[in-house]
């Protein structure tokens, strides 16, 4: 067995498996069960450790929100930290945004991706997720590092930063928030109900008592509202709930900043490619705006595309005798330089809509991230 083969294995059990099969069905499942129950016990015991103050939190002399969530990928984050961020700034705030920055070489020294105006370091040294914040935030400052409360200084130091949003910050115990925003995906909020390698939660369900607030993404209706929020008060009772959508909310041409009609896609024959967390939500997505998606290539999460790569996409979509070529924006940013001129590349980017809930989100924010010692008194006058 090839380490490819048992990867796509291990990724197929997680996001697939049912929860209610058996866990010794095969070998190879039992290993994984096995070495579930281990990271859960690991996991538990960290918490433990912070609780009763064995290992220590760094606090900031300011408000320090957090958006993350309690699986692997896929709910949403990179949205709703430039939602939430964009939103705060609208508040008057001095907004800072940190990022651990995984997959690029600078997380571990750390390093400002962007000064608000200028993007000052690319994908290979920021990671991809964080050069796509950069380029949605204006006037707020992003910076990465591992070490998130060393970044945070340098935010309030370089910046005059009087709120901190921390991507992907609910497992970073290290740092103090004042605000702890847990997004999950309502059509499968716990995934097959196992911690990694054998599903996909990050820890066990009952963690989810350290969040302040839930936000469920991908909202679709009501019909499984009542069961969502059962399990959510079970574990954490009397925490506000916030629905939202993703939403296509530009399309443009790689290359140019000039954004498009999305009415563009529509009866277009379309190859399409992308390497997220969902791929089959991009695909959803594409063929809802009435886009006919005659080919499709899917990658893993945080795929870098190789010359190889490209060819063989563009080779297919040749093959095809399509009018476009479509990805994402978290892949045209992997994709670097490596971008043929033969067809035109449509990229498509994604927002946050909180729909019905728009109001009672904001004033929640409004209330929990403007009050306190961490804000000016201008500020505190205005609300």
């Amino acid at each position: 067995m090839t380490m490819g083969f048992l990867r796509r294995k291990t990724e197929r059990l997680m996001i697939h498996g049912d929860s209610a099969s058996p866990a010794f069905s095969s070998a190879f499942e039992w290993m994984l069960f096995r070495c579930s129950q281990v990271y859960q016990l690991a996991v538990k015991l960290r918490v433990c450790l912070y609780d009763r103050e064995v290992l220590s939190q760094n606090s900031l002399p300011c408000k320090v929100l957090s958006i993350g969530n309690i699986t692997v990928g896929g709910t949403g984050k990179t949205p709703m930290v430039s939602y939430v961020a964009n939103l705060l700034k609208g508040f008057g705030l001095k907004v800072a945004v940190i990022s651990r920055g995984y997959g690029g070489h600078a997380q571990r020294s750390g390093g400002i991706v962007s000064d608000g105006m200028t993007t000052l370091i690319g994908p290979e040294a920021s990671g991809d997720e964080p050069q796509l914040l950069a380029s949605k935030l204006k006037g707020i400052p992003l910076l990465v590092g591992k070490d998130r409360y060393r970044a945070g200084k340098e935010a309030i130091s370089r910046f005059g930063a009087n709120v901190l949003v921390l991507d992907d910050g609910f497992q970073h115990l290290a740092l103090k928030r004042d605000l702890d925003l847990l997004l999950m995906d309502s059509t499968r909020p716990f995934g097959n109900g196992h911690c990694i390698p054998r599903g996909l939660l990050r820890e066990p369900v009952s963690q989810i008592k350290r969040a302040s607030a839930f936000v469920l993404t991908r909202w679709a209706g009501d019909s499984h509202l009542d069961g969502q929020r059962s399990i959510l008060e079970a574990h954490a009772p009397g925490r506000p709930v916030f629905r939202c959508r993703h939403v296509p909310e530009a399309l443009f041409v790689a290359g140019q900043e000039q954004p498009i009609d999305l009415d563009t896609l529509k009866g277009q024959r379309l190859f399409a490619f992308s390497g997220i967390a969902q791929n089959e939500s991009f695909r959803d997505t594409v063929s809802g705006l009435g886009g006919n998606i005659v080919g499709f290539l899917e990658f893993s999460d945080h795929h870098r595309y190789t010359r190889r790569d490209i060819e063989s996409i563009w080779k297919g979509a040749t093959a095809h005798r399509i009018d476009s070529v479509i990805t994402t924006e978290k892949d045209l940013v992997n994709m670097g330089t490596n971008m043929p001129s033969t067809l035109p590349l449509l990229v498509l980017g994604i927002g946050i809509s909180f729909g019905d809930d728009t109001e009672a989100f904001t004033t929640y924010l409004k209330t929990k991230m403007m009050a306190g010692p961490h804000v000016g008194s201008d500020l505190l006058w205005s609300l």
